[in-house]
Parts: C-alpha cells; structure tokens; sequence
C-alpha cells in the first residue's frame, strides 16, 4: 500500500474513534440518566460538568505534548478508555460511580481529541485528508448516535424492557471496540517524530484584536446549547410530561440519522456560501438561521406530534438550520489568532446553556422553557454588531 492510502487508512479509524465517547458522554448520558431514574436537573447538570475537559483545555494542552509523544497518548487513552466503558457497564447500577466513570471518560475523550488532532498535524500527508477527517468524524457520529441507539432500544425489548442490560451490552460493545482500535493503532499509526511538520499556513484574515469577539463567542449560540440538550430530554420523554414519547431506537433514527445528516448537510452548505460570498454577506442570513432551532422545539413543545415522520422532519429542519448558522461561528473561531482559547470559550458557552437548562427546565417545564430560549435568541442576533466590519 503507497504511503497515501496508508495515511488514509489510520486517519479514518482514528477520526471515528475521535467521535464515538463525545456520542456516550453528550447524548447517551442524557438517556442513561433519564432512564435510571434522575431527575430532569440531574441529568442535565450532571452532563453539563462533562464539558469542563473542553473548557479548561487551554491550560492543560500544552502539557500534553511535554510531557509524551502524541503517538503514546493516542494508545494510552484508547486503552484507558477500553477499561472505563467496561468498569461503566459492570458498575451501571450505582449512580455515584456511573457519573464518576462518565467523567473520566470525557477526560480521556479530551486528551484522546487533542492527541489525535496533534498527530495528525504533525504527519506530512495527513493534511491533505482532511475531507476523510471530517467524513469519519461524522460517521461515527451517526453510528454512535443512530446506529446503537436503535440497537440498545431494540435490546431492551428483547430483554423486556430490562434497560440496565441493555445499556451494559452497549458499553461491554464499546470496551471491545476500544480495545481493538487500541491494537490496531499499534499496528498502523506511523512513529511520529515531535515538531518535525507543519502543515500549511491557511491565508485567510487572521484578526489580532479579538476583545469584543470573547462576547460574540460566548453568546452567539447560547440559546441553541439550551435548546441542544433540553430537546434530546423533550425527544424521549412522556406525553404526560409535555414530551413527544420516542423510544430509544426512534430517538437513533430521528436524531441519529436524520439529525446528523441534516447537520452535516447545513455545514457543508454554509462553508459553501462563505467560500462564495464571503463572510461579512453571509453573517447576517445565517445568524437568523439560528433561531429556527428554537422555533422549531416551541412548535413541537404545543403540537406534541405522535407521528414519527413528522417529528423527524421537524429535527431535520432544525439541525439544517443550526449547521447552516453555526458555521458562521466555526467560521470565525478559525478567523482568530487566540483559537484556543476562542475554544474554550465556546466550551464554556455550551456548558453554561447546559446548566442553566438544568436550572431552569424543572419548575418551567418544556413549553415555556423553549419560549424562553426563543426570547434569548435576540442574543444570537445582536452579538454580530460586536465582530469587525473588515470581517
């Protein structure tokens, strides 16, 4: 095999590896907490302090690289994570120890992410893929989010309704497909030599002064990371309790599939359209995508549709409408010459939606806390004043 397609060959896995424990740790959580019987700020703010990896990441990244090679930490924590997902599935039946393993795996997912970023940032050829990244990152995205969600649904009807078996054959599943990512990078990741490559330097605006841009950062998508994990809650809950009932194999398909389709979709027309107009053009336009998300869940909220047709073309409508305006954020944090604090500050901006849905959700209920999300929305529309004109 020439040295490109091997390049092609261990960039795929590791990018799909990349994706797969974000899936257990963002979405998966939500519908393991919410089935084992937290409450709805439980379960929210529990998910929510998994983003803390990501929001302290520009201090502890540097380390990263000193203290071992990129190479290392990529074997390291895909081993590390075998071991968690099988101590998860042994353990699920004690809450306390549930969390803690769910937050030790958004670390390893962390340093994992970085790693395997890092690496592929040192190799002369991998640049060149970075179409297959992508591709791999989003397909693991839907096998994760779709594909097993619909097994372990499945699971639990076969096993009647037995939901903890069902949700440990999908973590004893992830241990051992960890475990063999892990012998297989051993196999196929390259030796890399530390600093010895970097990959072009893209020649688009670097912006220098960027202070008004922490705000535009920090609240641009503020009311759609309310909206992120409220609406997975909303998806799976009971009618009764102001949700639209879908079973976990439901929830795989609408979100899963049709969700990351619909995303990817948007993202890849939004890219498009900056690439051809330019940014300052396309800034306005997708900003007011943004708020298609929360209309979309206010409508949903009233209707409460039992049909699964309609509610999968309301979350494909939504999540092409976030893909389109979130790459005019992604956009600019590429713009930014502090981009790694550009992300965590986005990191933190996901987090705090999180937690004051937590906060929030419980004495609102759905209805009016979608409405409320809808009203922060002028958010969204007003952090654009704050960016350059030169943009």
């Amino acid at each position: 095999m020439s040295e490109q397609g091997s390049t092609t060959v261990w960039l795929s896995s590791l990018y799909f590896a990349k994706g797969m424990p974000r899936v257990v740790i963002f979405v998966i959580a939500l519908l393991l907490f919410h089935q084992m019987g937290y409450s709805l700020s439980e379960s929210l703010l529990g998910v929510a302090v998994f983003y803390l990896p990501w929001v302290l990441k520009v201090w502890w990244k540097p380390v990263v690289g000193k203290a071992m090679d990129y190479r290392l930490w990529i074997l390291f924590t895909q081993f590390l994570l075998a071991t968690a997902f099988g101590l998860l599935a042994f353990s699920l039946s004690v809450k306390w120890i549930t969390w803690c393993l769910l937050m030790l795996i958004s670390w390893l997912t962390a340093l994992h992410n970085v790693a395997a970023d890092e690496f592929a940032r040192l190799h002369p050829l991998a640049y060149r893929h970075t179409i297959v990244q992508e591709l791999f990152r989003k397909f693991s995205l839907v096998v994760g989010q779709g594909i097993l969600l619909v097994l372990a649904g499945n699971l639990q009807i076969f096993y009647r309704n037995e939901m903890l078996y069902a949700w440990r054959v999908l973590f004893y599943f992830m241990s051992g497909f960890f475990m063999i990512l892990f012998f297989w990078h051993i196999l196929t990741l390259p030796r890399s030599r530390r600093n010895f490559f970097n990959a072009p330097i893209s020649q688009e605006r670097i912006i220098t002064s960027w202070g008004r841009g922490v705000l535009f950062l920090l609240f641009f998508a503020f009311a759609q990371a309310m909206v992120g994990k409220v609406s997975i809650l909303f998806l799976i809950d009971s009618f009764r309790n102001g949700g639209v009932g879908l079973a976990p194999q439901e929830f795989g398909f609408v979100m899963g599939i049709v969700g990351i389709v619909a995303l990817t979709v948007g993202g890849l027309l939004g890219m498009k359209a900056i690439a051809r107009f330019g940014f300052s053009h396309c800034l306005w336009p997708m900003t007011l995508s943004m708020i298609i998300p929360c209309g979309v869940y206010v409508a949903l909220s009233y209707w409460q549709p039992k049909e699964l047709m309609v509610i999968g073309c309301c979350v494909l409508v939504e999540q092409l409408a976030y893909g389109i305006g979130f790459t005019v954020y992604l956009s600019y944090l590429k713009r930014i010459k502090c981009r790694e604090q550009g992300k965590s500050i986005m990191a933190l901006s996901l987090m705090l939606g999180c937690v004051v849905s937590g906060l929030l959700l419980q004495p609102l209920g759905y209805n009016s806390f979608f409405v409320l999300a809808m009203v922060l929305s002028v958010f969204t529309i007003l952090t654009p004043i704050l960016l350059p004109k030169y943009l």
